[in-house]
């Protein structure tokens, strides 16, 4: 039977709201919205929309992408099989820190 695509379990909503604040607190994370849905392929997903106020901490982009693999991982491990679609809104001023890969 297809799994519910319009509902996620209260337990996963916290693993992910808890994940998304460890990481990105020090960013002026002010909220996280959990919501199911399709992606464009009809494929169920979890919708993430992190909030944020304007924060002196220059964000880290580093830390945007690894992101999306601890999340992908833990919800993987407590057997949440849908993939997790993270959107940050940032204020439009908010400085962003990027470290460039070196290339071997």
């Amino acid at each position: 039977m297809r799994e519910d695509v319009h509902s996620i379990e209260p337990q996963i909503v916290e693993l992910i709201e808890r994940t998304v604040r460890e990481s990105m607190q020090p960013f002026g994370l002010k909220s996280v919205d959990v919501r199911a849905g399709e992606d464009h392929d009809g494929d169920p997903v979890i919708f993430v929309e992190a909030h944020y106020e304007l924060s002196e901490t220059p964000v880290e982009t580093m830390v945007i992408l690894e992101l999306d693999g601890i999340l992908w991982e833990r919800l993987w491990n407590a057997g949440e099989r849908r993939f997790p679609h993270v959107r940050h809104k940032f204020d439009e001023r908010q400085e962003v820190r990027s470290r460039r890969r070196v290339r071997a």
